[in-house]
């Protein structure tokens, strides 16, 4: 069985606010970086916080080359203006053969348009803080959540209050719902939970797996 790289090599283009955290939150994360704009400023910026940094135009098809801008696991664009040469890029990425390209954009038209020219993935930045924000606010015992399966989440909680000192058993979750609770948190470390008389306590921190909806509606206040 083919086995996944764990850390990749990756290119971010555009160093502004989002292309700067981004290359050097990649970089932390152990993952070769090269991070790429036009204003030698931002290169020097950042070149001690990630594995390479360089000066280049991405529209031109020779110095992609020159940057084996193939060879890399993910191009991501920190950028979202000039889009102009944005799509250049990208149409010289896809000539190019390379492997994943993520774009970043400001709208969803922009986000259509670069889909269409062959961009694998755009994401709207704003749009998505936005919407965390807003479920952040709207449900606040909801902490992290990750879809594991269609319809099925894999779901960081806080325990409320309505819940104070019960055990698994008395709660009924799985039988009720279809709701597990797979994980506690304890010292700062996730434990597995295998004992139906463990009790849960307010404000407690667990993992649960089920439906989201029926997750938010249970265990909000």
């Amino acid at each position: 069985m083919k086995k996944t790289k764990k850390y990749l090599d990756i290119a971010v283009i555009g160093l502004g606010t989002f292309g700067y955290e981004l290359a050097v939150q990649l970089s932390e994360h152990g993952h070769d970086v090269l991070a790429i704009d036009k204003d030698m400023e931002k290169v020097n910026h950042i070149k001690n916080h990630v594995t390479e940094a360089v000066q280049a135009d991405i529209t031109d098809i020779d110095v992609l080359k020159k940057l084996e801008i193939d060879k890399f696991d993910e191009v991501i664009f920190g950028m979202s203006s000039a889009l102009e040469s944005i799509i250049l890029s990208i149409t010289l990425m896809k000539k190019l053969h390379v492997k994943h390209i993520i774009g970043k954009a400001n709208t969803f038209i922009q986000k259509e348009v670069l889909l269409k020219i062959g961009a694998n993935e755009v994401i709207l930045p704003e749009i998505s803080t936005a919407g965390r924000l807003a479920e952040r606010i709207s449900n606040p015992n909801i902490m992290e959540k990750f879809e594991i399966d269609s319809g099925q989440f894999l779901i960081e909680v806080k325990v409320p209050k309505k819940f104070d000192n019960k055990n698994l058993k008395e709660l009924e979750l799985r039988k009720k719902y279809g709701i597990n609770i797979i994980m506690k948190k304890n010292n700062g470390k996730m434990e597995i939970i295998s004992n139906p008389s463990t009790r849960l306590m307010y404000n407690d921190i667990i993992l649960v797996v089920g439906d989201e909806k029926k997750v938010h509606d249970i265990f909000n206040e």
